[in-house]
């Protein structure tokens, strides 16, 4: 199952790249072969679950804002609302607009509205989703890096983590920022705490644009060949032993009757359309 991904993954990976293993829950950044910064994850639960895609990295953005994506308006926001429960926008921090103008959420009857056509935006702040910084690498799942806010980071004292929605969060995001702007922007360390302890919203845009992996990989080998496995998170080598054998005897059943997010590859990697490809993705093949 492993190769058969290995083999989906480009041949240059890059000088520097980012490479986030989610059932390992772990997190690298690797400089001509070698590891130079590692770190604890936090991915999405099986209901949200972090996508398997390759993507450049554009851009750091410190004390950011949050834009709730279509997820958390569904299921968190669209059935309080619609009960009038305003003091949840209050409690998280939101704003609301439609078609970039603010609006009074209270004055709108979220029973007969389509709230997909709304944008929520979390101020930056200690409590936001986010926390104080986000990394962004354009792709059609809306997926991000970044930090968490202080009630999630004890989850990073557990060895499972995963935790809420899909994109990855980072234990240590102030280093990871030091590390990608000193690769990409020659930054030192004391300008980045800089922009790290003002409470301004700041974007800075990389010079030279990073590739980042997000992989599925159960089973790694490191240097010496000695081979470490993590659990099966998703269900998604169970789904690959089926397409490619017939039989998925083995290999841990997939949790079922639970929505998942699409788990896709994006472009950098683009395995043959087929029933084999879209069984590791956790699509039902046809």
């Amino acid at each position: 199952m492993n190769m058969e991904r290995w083999r989906w993954m480009p041949e240059d990976l890059g000088q520097v790249y980012v490479w986030s293993n989610t059932p390992a829950f772990m997190l690298y950044v690797i400089k001509d072969g070698e590891i130079i910064y590692t770190d604890k994850t936090q991915v999405g639960t099986i209901g949200h679950a972090t996508p398997v895609l390759s993507a450049d990295m554009t851009t750091v953005v410190f004390n950011p804002e949050w834009i709730a994506p279509p997820t958390v308006l569904r299921e968190n926001l669209a059935p309080a609302l619609r009960k009038k429960n305003y003091s949840i926008l209050k409690k998280k921090g939101f704003s609301v607009s439609y078609q970039g103008k603010a609006v009074d959420p209270t004055k709108i009857d979220w029973r007969r509205v389509n709230i997909l056509d709304y944008t929520f935006t979390q101020r930056p702040g200690p409590h936001s989703n986010v926390g104080k910084v986000k990394f962004l690498l354009p792709n059609r799942h809306a997926f991000v890096l970044h930090d968490t806010w202080p009630a999630r980071r004890k989850y990073y004292q557990q060895s499972i983590r995963a935790v809420g929605h899909d994109c990855v969060r980072m234990e240590k995001p102030d280093r990871f920022a030091k590390v990608l702007l000193a690769e990409s922007n020659g930054w030192s360390e004391n300008k980045v705490e800089e922009l790290w302890g003002k409470s301004v919203n700041e974007r800075v845009t990389l010079d030279n644009e990073i590739p980042v992996y997000s992989t599925y990989f159960t089973a790694v080998a490191d240097e010496s060949g000695e081979i470490t496995t993590y659990p099966d998170l998703y269900g998604l080598d169970h789904n690959l032993a089926r397409a490619l054998f017939g039989d998925a005897g083995g290999f841990s059943m997939p949790i079922s009757k639970v929505k998942r997010r699409s788990v896709s590859n994006a472009k950098r990697w683009k395995p043959p359309s087929s029933n084999v490809t879209r069984s590791l993705q956790g699509f039902p093949s046809n």
